[in-house]
């Protein structure tokens, strides 16, 4: 009997002692996964830094002693990088991360914008949240195909997903020929492309920013060609060739303000950039374009670039053209919800209901309270162009 319980006890202290060493050796492998995902997230964060401008879906997987890396990214430093890192930690890895554009988008990398304004949404769908806005003429780099839908980045990186209809897709060497064609930018607020110059039948709209190539002058209008392959005509007088306007282009606060208040009245849209509707950063966006100036997207990427402004004192450093960031302070961090362009004399204009003027003067009819008491920082972009986030249109490479 004795024996009996001894050998009871023995096998049930053996048992436990083995579930112990599977319970440390799980945890011991489960915080190693840990790590190893944190390390991914890292480089992630350091490669892209913000998901609406880069692509960084990478999981790690432990399988025994093979590390499986998956997901997807349009940068493939990120992926070298994560690689070399596992490697050199003794890792096995197996790789099954995609480097975007993948094979679904073939040979077709890049396009350009077919109509007057394209909508841009977070996902594929009419129904998903509108984020942003093409317009024509613009160069987009493709990076997924999904049926009737293509995930694109457009000259300001930004990311988002748009009907495939909406583009004249290219292969590289096409897209290299659309850039050496002489071109046009259409700088009137809008207009028509007319089937001849008598404008007795209308090809489409047009609005401001629009770029298509030219076949000369025909009278008192331009021969164009619109990315599709469809021609028509403009008027003279709205349009400037694409070369001698990235060249001439003064961006001062000047001719900032003065872009600016010509879309008075244009009413706010939630992803609007474009002269027939704009929110907030879509219309500052669209102001600096027409100078010259590519600019991040949202007023957030917006508040990161070009030089601090000391508002510390008020608005007494600031000079026309000049960023203004507004929002709120959460868990002690500025979060910029807002944004306008100073036009001088404590007076912005910006996208809030439609474009209107206000004032931070309290003195003034158009003061705003809302405005002045949720003022967060400002920056002076002018001077920075070629810095990063800040980009001259003649600099840019898709152009």
């Amino acid at each position: 009997m004795i024996e009996s319980k001894v050998g009871f006890f023995a096998s049930n202290a053996l048992v436990l002692f083995l579930a112990i060493c599977l319970l440390f050796s799980s945890c011991k492998s489960d915080n190693d996964h840990e790590e190893l995902q944190t390390m991914a997230d890292r480089l992630s964060s350091k490669w892209v830094p913000d998901r609406r401008e880069g692509i960084a879906e990478i999981k790690v997987l432990k399988s025994d002693d093979l590390i499986i890396i998956k997901g997807e990214t349009d940068c493939p430093e990120l992926k070298t990088e994560l690689i070399d890192s596992l490697s050199a930690a003794g890792q096995e890895v197996s790789d099954s991360v995609l480097v975007l554009p993948g094979n679904d988008v073939g040979d077709f990398k890049y396009g350009i914008v077919t109509l007057s304004v394209i909508n841009m949404r977070l996902t594929p769908g009419h129904n998903s949240e509108l984020v942003s806005q093409a317009i024509m003429g613009t160069p987009v780099k493709i990076l997924k195909n999904e049926d009737y839908w293509l995930l694109v980045q457009t000259p300001d990186n930004y990311i988002a997903w748009s009907e495939k209809g909406s583009f004249q897709l290219m292969t590289m060497s096409e897209f290299e020929e659309w850039k050496t064609t002489p071109k046009i930018i259409y700088i009137d607020n809008s207009g028509w492309i007319y089937e001849n110059i008598e404008e007795k039948g209308v090809i489409g709209d047009i609005v401001s920013g629009s770029i298509l190539e030219t076949r000369g002058k025909n009278g008192n209008y331009e021969k164009v060609i619109l990315p599709d392959g469809r021609e028509g005509f403009v008027y003279g007088k709205s349009i400037s060739g694409l070369d001698r306007w990235v060249e001439s282009i003064q961006g001062n606060g000047c001719n900032i303000y003065s872009f600016a208040s010509s879309l008075m009245g244009v009413p706010y849209l939630w992803g609007g950039s474009s002269s027939k509707g704009v929110d907030c950063s879509g219309f500052v966006k669209v102001v600096y374009f027409l100078n010259g100036i590519i600019l991040s997207r949202d007023a957030s990427l917006q508040a990161l670039y070009g030089q601090p402004v000391d508002i510390t004192g008020g608005w007494d450093n600031l000079q026309t053209g000049d960023l203004m960031f507004f929002g709120a302070i959460r868990n002690s961090k500025p979060r910029v919800t807002h944004v306008a362009i100073y036009k001088g004399d404590s007076e912005f204009i910006h996208s809030a209901g439609r474009v209107m003027v206000n004032s931070l003067d309290s003195t003034m009819s158009n003061y705003s309270s809302y405005r002045k008491n949720t003022f967060l920082s400002a920056r002076r972009i002018l001077g920075s162009v070629g810095n990063q986030g800040i980009t001259a249109v003649r600099d840019h490479e898709w152009y």
